[in-house]
């Protein structure tokens, strides 16, 4: 009997939390991205202002619900949001290389009658009764290999991404990173979701981090501007450095292909001065990290063309890059696949994705593996150094 009442007890519970019954409903994601070895963020939305928070548990066999677990709430600045429909949770704190499950709650805002009297109704989450919690694993700081995945220049074709990783293993990677230009311009929301998102939520963005690079497409459309709260990084830039096996990476944002006063931008472009300020936060950042072979990411790839985006590029961040040690940079841009050998275009190798092809890297000790392979049906696989 008593069996019985526990069954009951947890089939009660998970109703209380079904999207059918909360009147609030979880509408995209989760997606987590700005991983590094002790923390996370977490990202969804709901289709309701919400108080929003997540419980992570440590994968050690047990379930979720073993013991009680710390609450980590969507907070900025001292105070938990409750008006937003985005969500942002950040969960410092964790240890190095280890795997964790999470679950994350909404609690729906129905009112705010004045100063902070909130009136909330039911709660929404994810299950972890007749489902498995969703899990992911932060990053390790010791020299174990390191595997990363690389898409770019989707432009909202989701259903050929799809095509093109119907096959992988997403769990074999730490991280995947979205090299630039996902969708071709950004005027609402539904489009961020529609064009790309969503499949990658489907496909392995609950528990496999995203690392998002700006191409110059994700500088257009009315929307864009808001593009960066749903990739938050904690410096406040697109641009920022983390570390993962003890390797170095680099996420550089190139800005815009054409010059600044160009007709097409009606006025509202300043892409020069901010890749001039990149350029001084990269001096600063390799200064302070030290001399250490570092893996780069750039939408736009360096040399290969003669528009004003790429030749600022080689004014201004190009010189930095060339005064540390750099094992590859890996770019997008020109829908075509291409490799430039050390000493081409710069002192370090740039491989070139096109844009139906995706790259898993793997850096083991000295050596980066990378292996290009999708919807062309070739495969190209290179080593480096060479």
């Amino acid at each position: 009997m008593r069996q019985l009442l526990l069954v009951l007890s947890v089939l009660v519970c998970s109703a209380a939390y079904s999207q059918e019954s909360s009147g609030i409903r979880i509408t995209h994601g989760p997606w987590l991205c700005d991983m590094d070895s002790t923390g996370v963020t977490v990202m969804w939305t709901t289709d309701k202002p919400a108080l929003s928070w997540v419980e992570v548990a440590p994968d050690d066999g047990r379930h979720f619900y073993s013991e009680e677990h710390p609450r980590y709430y969507d907070a900025v600045h001292g105070r938990r949001r409750a008006l937003e429909t985005l969500h942002r949770v950040r969960i410092d704190g964790l240890k190095p290389g280890t795997g964790y499950m999470y679950r994350i709650f909404s609690r729906a805002t129905e009112g705010w009658s004045y100063g902070d009297y909130a009136e909330f109704g039911k709660t929404i989450s994810t299950p972890v009764y007749n489902h498995e919690p969703l899990r992911f694993r932060t990053f390790r700081r010791d020299d174990s290999p390191v595997r990363f995945f690389v898409m770019n220049d989707i432009h909202e074709r989701s259903e050929d991404m799809r095509r093109m990783c119907s096959e992988v293993d997403f769990s074999q990677y730490d991280f995947v990173v979205l090299n630039g230009d996902m969708r071709s311009m950004t005027e609402n929301e539904s489009q961020i979701f529609d064009g790309w998102l969503d499949a990658c939520v489907d496909m392995f963005a609950s528990e496999v981090p995203i690392v998002f690079v700006r191409g110059n497409h994700e500088t257009r459309g009315a929307y864009t501007d808001r593009l960066f709260d749903y990739f938050p990084v904690r410096g406040g830039h697109f641009y920022h450095t983390f570390e993962a096996g003890g390797v170095g990476f680099v996420v550089l944002d190139g800005g815009e292909d054409k010059p600044d006063s160009d007709i097409e931008y009606c006025g509202i472009a300043e892409f020069d001065r901010y890749r001039e300020q990149e350029a001084g936060w990269l001096e600063e950042t390799i200064a302070a990290e030290g001399d250490r072979r570092r893996i780069v990411f750039l939408h736009i790839p360096p040399g290969t063309s003669t528009w004003h985006g790429d030749l600022h590029i080689r004014e201004t961040l190009l010189p930095v890059l060339e005064k540390t040690s750099v094992g590859l940079m890996l770019s997008g841009h020109t829908h075509t696949y291409s490799l430039h050998k050390a000493g081409e275009l710069a002192p370090f190798p740039i491989l070139v994705n096109d844009n139906r092809s995706c790259v898993s890297v793997t850096v083991d000790g000295d050596t980066i593996t990378a292996v290009i392979s999708g919807n062309t049906g070739k495969s190209h696989t290179f080593r480096f150094p060479e």
